[in-house]
């Protein structure tokens, strides 16, 4: 009988966090799933913790450490189930998150299925990350499906909330980018996925924790991380067709322009060169040929015509609108 869910951890030194990741995992109401843990070559007490976890349906493989999307890639290639989600091993799921999640997949005939995020702080408090929705949407025009549930994050980033159906992942060929090259492989798998997307399924609840702390990965190295995310767009829009070309541009707008933002704490310079070089300023003429909300449509106006203080100054505050 095959697996419903295979659930892939990948992690690097989470010797603090990795078991009350895996618990959380192995104590889903859907009991028929498998649970493969990636240690991507950790250094602490990662792999003794690991060893302690007695479930059987638990899988350990050990790698060199190439970085958290190489890690993904090896789970799924270890994979049986007939659906595949991920998590992050410093974060937590809800006991019903799978079952109401294959229930879903199955009713539908959905190629992914997305439920909510929270946020959880160091002080206790939690916060909803996504808007509300709950509806199954038919992709028939992939351009028209990025501006309207892609760009504004409504189809969020994060692989982490996703139930993806195996085959459409082996069907796509689609694999994570090398994490030491580009910034944010989520956000490039979620873009490479799209095209081949026939129906999503959104659920509105949450059902992933995601743990907010200073020292994490979004935290560090915000001109190196604005670097990065420019490389991203430039590789994917360099291999797609022209209307993913265009469409990605107005994801790239936004995108470049909230890391620009949050980069200024650390080198206004860079944030600046970003956001009044050719590049950008290519992006945000062909955003504004798409079907752009109307507030992101006033936001790029400013950012193509506003003198590089001002532009500055926007996407700092634009950089801003997520903090707690």
């Amino acid at each position: 009988m095959e697996t419903k869910v295979s659930v892939i951890i990948p992690t690097y030194n989470r010797a603090d966090t990795i078991e009350r990741c895996v618990k959380s995992v192995a104590a889903q109401t859907l009991r028929d799933i498998e649970i493969i843990v990636v240690d991507d070559g950790s250094t602490d007490a990662t792999p003794s913790v690991l060893e302690k976890i007695d479930d059987a349906r638990v899988t350990v493989i050990r790698q060199d450490n190439l970085g958290q999307g190489f890690a993904r890639n090896r789970g799924m290639d270890a994979a049986s189930g007939k659906y595949i989600a991920f998590a992050d091993s410093d974060d937590t799921i809800e006991p019903e998150m799978l079952r109401v999640m294959y229930e879903r997949a199955e009713e539908t005939g959905a190629d992914v299925v997305q439920c909510g995020i929270t946020d959880v702080y160091p002080d206790g408090k939690r916060a909803a990350q996504l808007a509300a929705i709950d509806k199954t949407v038919t992709v028939t025009n992939k351009g028209a499906y990025m501006d309207k549930y892609f760009t504004p994050c409504i189809h969020s980033y994060e692989v982490c909330n996703k139930l993806i159906r195996r085959g459409f992942i082996t069907a796509s060929g689609i694999r994570f980018r090398d994490t030491k090259r580009c910034f944010s492989e989520d956000l490039m798998f979620n873009m490479e996925l799209i095209p081949y997307i026939n129906k999503i399924s959104f659920i509105e609840k949450s059902y992933y924790n995601y743990y907010r702390h200073e020292n994490s990965h979004l935290h560090k190295n915000l001109e190196k991380r604005l670097a990065s995310i420019c490389v991203l767009f430039r590789d994917f829009i360099s291999g797609a067709d022209e209307e993913m070309k265009s469409a990605a541009s107005y994801t790239a707008s936004m995108i470049i322009a909230y890391n620009a933002g949050q980069c200024v704490s650390v080198s206004r310079q860079a944030a600046s060169d970003t956001l009044c070089g050719r590049e950008y300023k290519a992006y945000v003429k062909t955003a504004l040929t798409r079907g752009c909300k109307a507030n992101h449509r006033l936001f790029l106006t400013a950012m193509l015509l506003s003198p590089k203080m001002m532009k500055t100054a926007l996407a700092e505050r634009y950089g801003r609108r997520w903090e707690q």
